[in-house]
């Protein structure tokens, strides 16, 4: 079994902001899990306020990669990997357009943090990445991004 601590990816957290709601997403890569299982790109996003700080995150894992019989990623042609793209970058189309018409703008710069074959391993579970998301508030805190929620 491959180290669990092994850095596998990087996810991506941006953070838009509309007056005092936060909007918050995570998107994950993908990868193989420290159980040698493969485990998709996975989307975790929640709008937080003041009146809700603790919102819950919701899940939404992206459309699967094509594997072969051994459990590994397929190799592509550049016509099949542009329509996977696609279709992934389609999936996350509705969201980022619902947020721009309610007027959200995003806040600062995007953050990327280091992915571990062990975080992989809950992403698969379903369960909340805690340890990508406490990597993330440490450069939050790092970068001056200050509180999640305004006014």
């Amino acid at each position: 079994m491959a180290e669990k601590n092994k850095v596998v990816g990087k996810a991506l957290y941006v953070e838009f902001r509309n007056g005092t709601q936060t909007y918050q997403m995570l998107l994950t890569p993908d990868g193989v899990s420290s159980s040698g299982r493969a485990v998709p790109s996975t989307m975790y996003r929640r709008q937080i306020s003041k009146s809700k700080p603790r919102r819950a995150w919701k899940t939404y894992s992206l459309p699967a990669l094509p594997l072969n019989a051994f459990g590994a990623y397929e190799t592509q042609s550049l016509d099949d990997a542009a329509q996977s793209a696609n279709s992934r970058i389609d999936y996350m189309t509705t969201t980022l357009s619902q947020l721009n018409s309610y007027g959200y703008k995003l806040y600062k710069n995007p953050i990327l943090v280091e992915v571990a074959q062990e975080d992989l391993e809950s992403i698969r579970l379903s369960k909340t990445p805690y340890k990508i998301l406490g990597r993330i508030t440490r450069v939050r805190r790092t970068l001056g991004f200050g509180e999640f929620i305004i006014g």
